[in-house]
């Protein structure tokens, strides 16, 4: 049985990696793993690479997580083989080749495929399961953006796959041997969309050219990035560690940023696509079954419909995700203040003003709108037009008139 980093230079390998997957586990429990574990990557004493395509010698296969894959005092040897388009002839050609590395290492092995490198090494496990070799206790296997991840891999939507020179294996084989599975999110090859959204086919076929390739294993440090972490044991009988690497920008984005880039243009451009980003997110999310990689064990179909929970279960995301707007109800109470004091200011002292206008053009009678004034709004000319426009109503000079109407003022003040 393969150990664990972690394990590796200690007497006790197989309780610490009881006691690793117990806390993978514990982990799981409290929520998906956003950090990574101690006990992420296997080691043995000697490591066996199979490369993807244009691989043929395997030796790319040490850079993986940033050349931490194989450590200081393990053997690692390249599996040759043909490594070509259509794959299927070349995962046919390199199970010799494989059997003979596996045969002539000494103590345990652990067999990593990449891509379509990971073909030719589930072929070659679903082989030893059907001899009735298992040798469970030296052989391991790990699988790069394997196609046939249960619940994402292109040949798992697929299984029914047949084109010439590609032929879906389906879903992984269950075995009783310990495997574990490196997935990038968003790599067409083994993160497939579960749903026919338009969205989430573009950013997978995106991912092709950025998350898939070598570069994309090659720069995750498996120990730290952030990720979900998967542990099951399999019905034969072996322990799977299901890992989603998470990727920290949509691949779909990817060419505007490498055009702003090459154009100077980043502080422009990264603002504005930068908003759009989660918003967009949530929608490419919405053509898997879930982000948080607890499913990734059940093989899963590819579909045309869209589960109605999970439009749901965007909907509502998007709600936190987007801008908070202003409520309409809260507009009218900030104005409603003003307002009155606006409304009621012009409407008293144009009434002041149209009344002691009346009263001086038409000679109304003193006093008369004295209810509707305060003293303050009553100009002096107002009592001099009184007294030369009626000195007779009261039988007194103008001057006489002037003090007979302040005292006819008085009262009504």
């Amino acid at each position: 049985m393969a150990k664990h980093r972690k394990a590796r230079r200690t007497a006790a390998a197989p309780a610490f990696f009881a006691g690793a997957t117990a806390a993978i586990s514990t982990a799981l429990a409290l929520g998906h793993a956003t950090n990574a574990t101690a006990a992420t990557i296997p080691t043995a004493d000697t490591v066996i690479g199979v490369g993807g395509w244009r691989n043929p010698t395997s030796d790319r296969i040490p850079n993986k997580f940033e050349g931490e894959l194989v450590q200081p005092g393990e053997t690692f040897v390249g599996v040759q083989y043909p490594a070509e388009l259509p794959v299927d002839p070349s995962v046919a050609a390199g199970q010799k080749p494989l059997g003979d590395a596996v045969d002539a290492a000494s103590g345990s092995v652990l067999i990593v495929g990449y891509s379509e490198g990971s073909l030719v090494a589930e072929r070659y496990k679903r082989g030893l399961v059907a001899s009735g070799a298992p040798n469970t206790d030296d052989v391991a296997f790990m699988f790069i953006a394997a196609p046939f991840v249960p619940n994402g891999g292109v040949y798992s939507r697929f299984p029914g796959l047949r084109l010439p020179g590609f032929t879906s294996t389906g879903a992984a084989a269950p075995s009783p041997y310990d495997e574990t599975f490196v997935t990038l999110e968003y790599d067409l090859i083994g993160d497939f969309p579960a749903y026919a959204n338009p969205l989430s086919l573009a950013n997978a076929l995106a991912g092709l050219v950025y998350v898939h390739g070598d570069q994309g294993p090659d720069n995750v440090d498996l120990e730290t990035a952030p990720k979900a972490v998967k542990v099951v044991t399999s019905e034969a009988g072996g322990t799977d560690t299901y890992i989603l690497v998470r990727a920290e920008h949509l691949p779909l984005l990817q060419p505007i940023r490498d055009l702003a880039a090459a154009t100077g243009t980043t502080v422009v451009v990264e603002p504005f696509v930068g908003a759009v980003e989660p918003t967009l997110r949530l929608l490419v999310d919405m053509g898997y079954t879930d982000r948080d990689y607890q499913n990734a064990d059940k093989p899963t179909r590819f579909s045309l419909i869209t589960p109605p929970d999970r439009i749901i279960e965007t909907a509502a995301a998007m709600k936190k995700v987007a801008p908070k707007a202003v409520a309409p109800d809260e507009k009218p109470a900030e104005q409603s203040e003003p307002e009155p004091q606006k409304a009621d200011e012009p409407e008293s002292k144009p009434s002041v003003k149209r009344n002691t206008l009346l009263r001086n053009v038409f000679g109304g009678p003193k006093g008369k709108h004295r209810a509707d004034t305060t003293p303050a709004a009553e100009p002096e000319p107002s009592r001099q037009d009184s007294a030369t426009n009626d000195p007779a109503d009261n039988g007194t000079t103008g001057t006489d008139s002037d003090t007979s109407t302040d005292e006819k003022d008085q009262p009504a003040a």
